[in-house]
């Protein structure tokens, strides 16, 4: 018979499943991805209910099965409340599990990835820092995770290290000769170089620190929107919900 495990995470997604189940996608430290059904989740009486909502960040005792694991209890740590009381947090948080739920590979854990999804869902409750923000900060830097990254501090044509322009082609920044030469290429300012640089090489407790103007942010924006979607080529219906609202 097997033992129970215990593996610290977070749920990404919940679904129903039969009269009264749910299925259940946790980002774990020690096995990344897992799924998990538990049984009787859904009856108001459950003592499951509470544990196997989304944004859910705890410790999961769990049974192992041969393709799946079944949940046996759990200690929430964070709910996430001031998220999911909000339509736009949600649709953030919604945004950030469904990417990971997509990029992660099951039975490889990563705590850095983990604990990005923990501070991008904590950081979606401070007003402090626009959620605009937040979302791109959570990009970048799981594609520097995900071996991805943006090569932000080198022109990635002649390596020399005064950058100053973008190319989607080239996969980085360049310097301001090369990027006369490479078609497509646009020149950034000196803040959004810097802020590139920054997300790219902080750790992540100091990711989420700072704030930007509306003009450098929207220039932010464009570049790794469009760096993120060359390397993640899929479509989530949380962002589609997200457009809707404004």
């Amino acid at each position: 018979m097997r033992e129970n495990v215990e593996l610290t995470g977070i749920v990404l997604s919940s679904m129903p499943v039969k009269d009264y189940d749910k299925r259940l996608v946790i980002l774990t430290r020690e096995r990344g991805k897992i799924t998990a059904f538990a049984n009787g989740a859904r009856k108001p009486n459950s003592p499951y209910r509470g544990i196997s909502e989304p944004f859910n960040f705890g410790t999961f005792t769990l049974r192992e099965g041969y393709d799946a694991y079944g949940l046996q209890g759990g200690e929430i740590k964070e709910y996430f409340t001031d998220v999911k009381n909000d339509i736009e947090g949600i649709c953030y948080g919604t945004y950030f599990c469904e990417v990971l739920e997509y990029l992660c590979v099951e039975g490889i854990g990563d705590a850095n990835i983990l604990n990005l999804l923990y501070l991008s869902l904590k950081a979606l409750s401070n007003k402090n820092i626009a959620n605009r923000l937040i979302r791109r900060i959570f990009e970048l830097k799981l594609l520097v995770y995900d071996g991805e990254a943006l090569e932000a501090f080198s022109c990635v044509h002649c390596r020399k290290e005064a950058v100053k322009a973008f190319s989607l082609q080239w996969n980085g920044l360049l310097c301001a000769e090369c990027a006369i030469r490479v078609k497509g290429s646009r020149i950034l300012q000196e803040s959004t170089v810097y802020t590139l640089q920054y997300i790219i090489s902080s750790s992540l407790d100091q990711l989420f620190t700072f704030q930007l103007s509306e003009e450098i942010l929207e220039e932010l924006e464009k570049v790794i929107g469009e760096y993120f979607a060359k390397h993640v080529p899929a479509k989530f219906n949380s962002l589609e919900i997200l457009a809707s609202l404004s």
